[in-house]
């Protein structure tokens, strides 16, 4: 039965194995120990597993807290995940999904730069401000006490010293007394309440212990010893929680962290992109090359990237096949460098009403001189007016080369 619906209480009623306080601080321990809590959004204990923000993580959108997926072989590669809109049917996809690993280095580094002597020096420094304030607000609830209690005295004087006889005036000098001895109780009891909450008072002996901390913790941290369990318990000693928020359109995430002395700070995590996204040339990269395809063929552009230094998406020097990918999925034409008084074989067909197999005879022949930029890139050919007066005759006094105009004379 919870605690609150329990009609008796009676403490130290018989000897127990062990004290009240400490059932007390058992109970509590167990509450925070739950993963499943309606009460808490947040679940408590540090557990195992390398995901160093478990149980720290709000989802910036919906509220809730963000799980760990562990996936692949053995389950090497943990995300954060929030999916309570897709588990109860409100939404197709998850809220949001991060690898842990640009998170928690994020984090880590995060830790480790507040932990640092300067860092620290300052934080012993406004402690003493905060001590400063304390004492002056102590010295405030003391002042107004003796006030009190000298009013509760000088009212219990009045009285004692007025004559019994008159009745009237004793009554109204006894409510005086009662009130001011009444208002002395309350001052008391907020005092008390006042006294209750933690003391922002740290010894020189703790200031020291604080800044030697700031030398050892790094060490600690990075220690290959220091098991994830412990990492997360030393986490939650310095943060409270941390609200994340995905950033439209980059791949960036927004860490709202707010620390257990109630500090907030923001931090800005970059994603890893999808492999499609890292295989991706940039546009930079593709810019460049619609550049260099004015004026250069695809060889002469790969051995001018090679010759900048300049790699591809996988880190591989640059070869033809790699600049004709990135033309043609980028639409990048070919390099026009054909000069004017050169042919096409098309065109040369055209010019004297042959076929394609008469111009490559020509070409493989050497009768006509022709070019080509590398293999399988078409062939240019040049014409000069004692050539193309050669070429005429010939194709005129041939037997076996047949065109438009000696079909219609056997016709």
């Amino acid at each position: 039965m919870p605690k609150t619906e329990w009609r008796v209480t009676l403490e130290q009623h018989h000897e127990g194995y062990i004290t009240w306080e400490e059932h007390l601080q058992n109970q509590e321990r167990l509450v925070k120990n739950r993963t499943n809590s309606e009460a808490s959004v947040l679940s408590g204990p540090a557990r195992e597993g390398m995901a160093l923000l478990q149980g720290l993580l709000l989802c910036g959108g919906c509220g809730r807290k963000l799980t760990v997926r562990y996936q692949g072989n053995g389950g090497c590669y943990p995300t954060y995940e929030c999916n309570w809109r897709r588990r109860e049917g409100m939404a197709t996809k998850t809220c949001m999904a991060l690898r842990c690993e640009s998170l928690d280095a994020a984090m880590a580094a995060q830790v480790v730069t507040a932990l640092q002597p300067a860092q620290l020096t300052l934080a012993t420094e406004a402690f003493k401000e905060l001590e400063a304030r304390d004492q002056a607000q102590t010295r405030q609830w003391e002042m107004r006490l003796e006030r009190a209690a000298y009013e509760a005295q000088l009212a219990e004087r009045r009285y004692e010293e007025v004559d019994p006889s008159h009745r009237l005036v004793a009554a109204t000098l006894e409510r005086r007394w009662n009130a001011a001895l009444q208002h002395l109780e309350e001052l008391k009891v907020q005092y008390a309440e006042s006294q209750r909450q933690e003391a922002r008072v740290a010894t020189p002996e703790q200031k020291a212990q604080v800044l030697a901390l700031a030398k050892d913790f790094p060490r600690l941290w990075r220690a290959p010893t220091t098991q994830a369990k412990d990492r997360k318990r030393m986490l939650r000693l310095l943060i409270k929680d941390i609200t994340v928020e995905r950033q439209p359109g980059a791949a960036q995430a927004l860490l709202h962290v707010r620390w257990q002395g109630g500090a907030c700070t923001e931090v800005i995590v970059d994603l890893p992109l999808k492999m499609a996204d890292r295989l991706r040339y940039p546009t930079e990269m593709v810019e460049r090359v619609r550049t260099l395809a004015l004026t250069l063929c695809d060889a002469q552009i790969a051995a001018h990237l090679n010759e900048e230094g300049v790699r591809s998406a996988k880190g591989l020097p640059f070869n033809v096949s790699m600049i004709k990918w990135i033309r043609h999925r980028h639409g990048i034409p070919a390099p026009q460098l054909k000069g004017p008084d050169e042919f096409t074989v098309q065109q040369f067909c055209d010019r004297f009403g042959v076929s394609r197999h008469v111009v490559y005879y020509w070409i493989e022949r050497e009768i006509v001189e022709a070019r080509q930029l590398n293999q399988g890139s078409p062939y240019w050919i040049k014409l000069t007016p004692a050539k193309e007066q050669e070429l005429e005759d010939w194709v005129r006094e041939s037997s076996r080369i047949k065109t438009p105009q000696k079909c219609e004379s056997l016709l």
